[in-house]
């Protein structure tokens, strides 16, 4: 099987975070040192997306509550709670991982015309714990609007 570079994965998981979220709510997410630990004092949200051809991967996205509930308001232009708001908000992250997932293979792969992806799925965690749901992927952080949030990579999933 083959395997992908990690910086050419850091590099396409760059562009394609900047197109999404740029695009899609206005904002910009800016890479930061992944020397830095991700230390959430409110629940995440953990989406990810598995990528079936041209080969199995995992593509993840992981965000505090209070910035997805921004990056959702900013999206469809509306305010969003999470007594109200749950389940749309994992649609908003499902979207969001989706178009993450195209973007990032079509940078990674541009001379591939076709990929097959899967359903993402979308859940809250309340307690991270150093991060063990995506403890073997390879993790990129960003800052958007002075919060940290993450991008994750495996491969054969």
């Amino acid at each position: 099987m083959t395997t992908i570079n990690v910086e050419e994965v850091a590099e396409a998981m760059q562009k394609a975070i900047s197109e999404v979220i740029e695009n899609m709510a206005f904002m910009e997410a800016m890479p930061i040192s992944n020397t830095v630990e991700y230390t959430p004092n409110e629940p995440v949200f953990y989406t990810r997306l598995p990528i079936y051809k041209p080969y199995p991967a995992m593509v993840g996205l992981v965000m505090p509550q209070s910035m997805a509930l921004h990056l959702a308001g900013s999206m469809m232009m509306r305010d969003f709670t999470m007594e109200n708001d749950e389940f749309e908000m994992m649609d908003v992250l499902s979207e969001l991982a989706n178009m993450l997932g195209g973007s990032l293979l079509t940078h990674l792969l541009p001379n591939m015309d076709s990929f097959e992806l899967g359903l993402p799925e979308c859940r809250v965690i309340s307690d991270i714990e150093g991060g063990k749901e995506w403890e073997n992927a390879t993790v990129f952080p960003y800052e958007l609007e002075g919060t940290m949030f993450l991008t994750t990579w495996s491969e054969g999933q």
